[in-house]
Parts: structure tokens; sequence; C-alpha cells
């Protein structure tokens, strides 16, 4: 017989209590308190019903458990980390433009507003640097169909090689094989105006707050973080934030607007979701001057129908 496992019981949280008026860091770590409490239980459920060579232990309490803990006994979010739920996948979105002014745009590589392509469209690879002749980049984006569809091309410097499919959105680009950029790489339209994604010398990724989601998937917003320099003085030292999108019919929506100065914190507690072949844009701004703002989006991808 093996050794029964060791299950530690969860300990109710103190919870803290609650300043009379909102603050954001209270609610953030409130939440925090409150989502290490419930890991606990479903941990604690997983090893439950793990079983040994002599059945499952909760149908017998004269069974011993097996000390093997079961993939299901993590929590569930990390079994979709892991690979293990069919149908579904993490998606990461991280952004940063040192140099947000007075109007919204998206934050990603260029100080400017995001113009989509009019159409599927082949699209041009090229370098700032004429020695990046040896880079392999990886195109990650949707098809005339809002389809996901990708492709592997090696860069050849300031030329440019060209897509062999076509592309109506275009969601990241990055790097892979072994070798580094020197110079700036662009993904834009065969005549180079147009930039639809960018990775900046040393980055090895795009990092752009702009997504579609593809078609046959609905995409489940978790959780946003915002950062800025600005200090949060209301005069005019502050950002505001807001979530932009437009659905394949053209139809834009601005769900979302709120200032902050320094940090924006949103946790959902039910996910939003978005639906297959709508563009979302994270944006910001400021009343006057220049910031630096960095945003990181999560949610998961799941494909409609998925049980």
């Amino acid at each position: 017989m093996s050794n029964v496992t060791n299950i530690r019981p969860s300990k109710a949280p103190n919870l803290p209590v609650a300043p009379q008026q909102y603050d954001s860091t209270f609610q953030n770590q409130f939440e925090n308190i409150l989502r290490l409490y419930f890991n606990q239980i479903d941990s604690a459920i997983g090893q439950l019903v793990t079983t040994s060579s002599t059945g499952t232990s909760i149908s017998n309490p004269s069974y011993v458990i097996s000390n093997t803990e079961s993939p299901y006994a993590l929590p569930p979010y990390l079994q979709v980390s892991r690979g293990l739920v069919s149908g579904t996948s993490v998606v990461n979105i991280y952004g940063y433009q040192s140099s947000v002014g007075t109007t919204f745009i998206p934050i990603w590589e260029n100080a400017t507003a995001y113009t989509y392509p009019p159409s599927a469209i082949p699209m041009v690879l090229y370098s700032s640097s004429a020695s990046d002749t040896a880079v392999s980049i990886l195109i990650s984006g949707l098809d005339a169909s809002y389809n996901l569809a990708s492709e592997t091309l090696v860069c050849t410097g300031t030329s440019g090689v060209t897509t062999v499919g076509t592309y109506l959105r275009m969601n990241s680009i990055t790097t892979t094989g072994t070798n580094n950029a020197v110079g700036d790489i662009s993904l834009s339209n065969v005549g180079k105006s147009i930039t639809y994604a960018k990775i900046l010398a040393g980055n090895g990724k795009s990092q752009a707050n702009i997504y579609t989601v593809p078609n046959g998937y609905t995409f489940y917003l978790t959780r946003v973080n915002a950062y800025t320099n600005q200090v949060g003085n209301l005069s005019s030292s502050y950002c505001t934030y807001r979530v932009y999108t437009k659905n394949s019919a053209g139809l834009v929506t601005i769900l979302l607007q709120a200032p902050f100065g320094n940090q924006y914190s949103s946790v959902r507690v039910a996910p939003r979701a978005y639906s297959g072949a709508t563009d979302i844009q994270w944006q910001a701004n400021t009343p006057s001057s220049t910031a630096a703002v960095g945003i990181a989006v999560e949610g998961i991808l799941i494909a409609n129908g998925t049980v």
C-alpha cells in the first residue's frame, strides 16, 4: 500500500477592514487574498480525487490515496497554461510607448493611431539595418475570413521579403531561431508606407496592445494592468485609459474610460467576452505633454463549442 497523501486543510483568511472610501490598492489586495484562499480549496479538492491502484479515495474512506499528484489538483487556469484543456490557450498582450500624447492611441511601437489593412493583403517584412539578413520571424495574424494564419520568414535586411499568405489582421510578430535583430523589424504594406507590426531592436517580439479575436473563438479578458510615469496630479499629471473595439461591420464602441496616475488595475470576477472578428485596442492619452505608458493584458482564448 502506498503512503497517504498529506492534504493540508484550508484556513479561512483574515480579511482586512475596508476603508470608508473606495481604494484600488485595498481592492486588489482583498481580491488576491480571496484568490489564494480559493486556490487552496481547489488544490485540496484535486488531491481528494486522485486515484491509486486500489481505487478512488473519496469512494471509500479506507482506501489509500496515492502520493502521485493528479494534474487536476492545480488551479484550472494553470491547466490552460499547461495545454491540458483542449480548445483553450492563454493570451498575453503587452504594449509600451514612451511618448503618449494628448490623442488617444493604442499602446504600441509607434506614437500614432493604428491603421488596419483595408482587405487581406500581402505584407513586407524588413529591417532598419542591412545586417539583419538571417533573422527568422514568426508572423501571426488572420486571413480574409478572420481565421488564424501564420508563417515564418527570414528577414533580408532593408530590402524586404513578401509574405506568402495575405493578411487582414496582424496580432504579433516574434523572433525565432538563434539570431537577434540589430535593427527594428517592421511588417508593412508593399509600399512600406503603413506599419502593421513592429519589433524594436533588442525586444525580440512586437509589443502592441492591438488584438483581433480569431473567427470561431471567443476571447475572455481576465486582467488589465496599466502603468505610467505620471504621478496622478489631477490638474495635468495623469493618463486616461480606454478600451476601443470595432466589429467586422465597422461599428466602433468605447467600452471603458478611466483616468489614472502611476497605475491602473482591473481584475474581472466574471471575464469579459469578446466575440470572433472583434478588433480591440487598449489605448491611453494625457491631458498635456507626453507620458510613458505600458499596458499588460491577460485572457483566455476559447474555441466556440468547447465544453
